[in-house]
């Protein structure tokens, strides 16, 4: 349709994880041939280097970086200071969309118009309109770990495509078990509802247990993670991967610096708020420091395992800040637990541990 229009498709996306990386130009063209999915850098290369996944609530920053900014950053280059008409696809039950999307008018630069509500389309209708003209059931676009793709009213249609692509479900599944590692309140639905266990509940085991065995034959490591909360949900982070080695060896590790330290090992089921239906226990951590809910500024630090795919990475100043708030209690059992991991290190290097996996 759009060759035989002879419509110019311009597809751009983000060039790397900051807007100094640029934005990638995919295709400009008026006779398209196929879209560019795989992009340049997804959202879901950014949450793996991070062991984050997209949350519900607050200001939907995923879109921002992946669709918002690529789009507005090309238009600034190509437009300049012209006015320019801005078609949005929000059907006839997104009101509330489009009055947010209308206040955004740049001055007067943009002119947004939302035709498919001017007809008075719903996202069925457009459905069957697609159908009509090209004989195909056209999918909602999101992504597959999209929390709020997954809600009430999309959850069996991403629920079909978790089991249509298992192997490419799986990867999602690991994610999520490292950022529930790395943050014991997380969840891809929120707090409580991980994604591994709505699929256990809705039966589609085959992610499940490639992902599980996936985790197996991938590299693990010890994480420790450190938060400085300013104020409630405003906290700067710290992770580091301690060691590294086999899922067997790093929780052998784990709980050799446990011992090391006495301090035992908490379980995920005993945290307020962590995912307990399905993934029960699987999570194991060192709490060196405990933040106290309702008490700012605060700060939490734990030692725990997941697959090695997070990054070391630590905001800007961080240590200087965690330096400044760090009493003498907290510093005392660092050093005990940084020695404690220094004898696991030393340990992994002879061949009975080196072996193991």
């Amino acid at each position: 349709m759009l060759r035989n229009h002879n419509v110019r498709l311009v597809e751009v996306a983000r060039n790397g994880p900051t807007k100094k990386d640029g934005v990638a130009v995919l295709q400009d063209t008026r006779q398209p041939y196929r879209l560019h999915l795989e992009g340049a850098y997804k959202i879901s290369h950014e949450n793996r280097a991070t062991g984050t996944m997209p949350q519900l609530g607050g200001i939907r920053k995923c879109s921002q970086k992946a669709k918002g900014w690529p789009q507005d950053a090309w238009r600034a280059q190509e437009f300049g200071d012209r006015r320019y008409i801005h078609a949005i696809g929000f059907n006839v039950n997104e009101y509330t969309r489009i009055t947010r999307d209308s206040a955004y008018s740049m001055g007067g630069q943009r002119i947004p118009t939302y035709p498919i509500y001017e007809w008075g389309w719903s996202r069925q209708d457009s459905i069957d309109y697609l159908y009509r003209e090209f004989g195909v059931v056209w999918p909602k676009s999101c992504c597959r770990h999209c929390p709020y793709a997954g809600c009430q009213a999309g959850s069996p249609e991403q629920l079909v495509r978790f089991a249509t692509l298992p192997a490419e479900a799986a990867q999602h599944i690991i994610d999520e078990y490292v950022c529930t590692a790395l943050n014991p309140r997380s969840g891809l639905f929120g707090p409580g509802k991980s994604l591994i266990s709505r699929l256990q509940r809705d039966q589609v085991t085959e992610p499940v247990k490639l992902a599980a065995a996936r985790m197996k034959r991938i590299p693990w490591a010890v994480y420790r993670v450190r938060r400085f909360y300013s104020a409630p949900a405003s906290a700067v982070r710290s992770v580091d991967r301690v060691l590294l080695g086999g899922h067997l060896v790093v929780y052998a590790a784990l709980e050799e610096m446990s011992d090391l330290v006495g301090v035992p090992l908490v379980r995920n089921d005993q945290i307020a708020g962590a995912p307990v239906c399905g993934d029960r226990g699987i999570h194991r951590r060192l709490w060196v420091r405990r933040r106290r809910d309702g008490v700012y500024p605060a700060m939490e630090e734990f030692y725990t395992v997941a697959p090695a795919q997070a990054l070391d990475k630590a905001t800007d100043r961080f240590d200087d800040t965690w330096a400044a708030h760090t009493d003498t209690l907290l510093a005392r059992l660092e050093r005990r637990c940084e020695a404690a991991a220094d004898v696991v290190r030393h340990a992994l290097t002879r061949p009975r541990f080196t072996s193991a996996s």
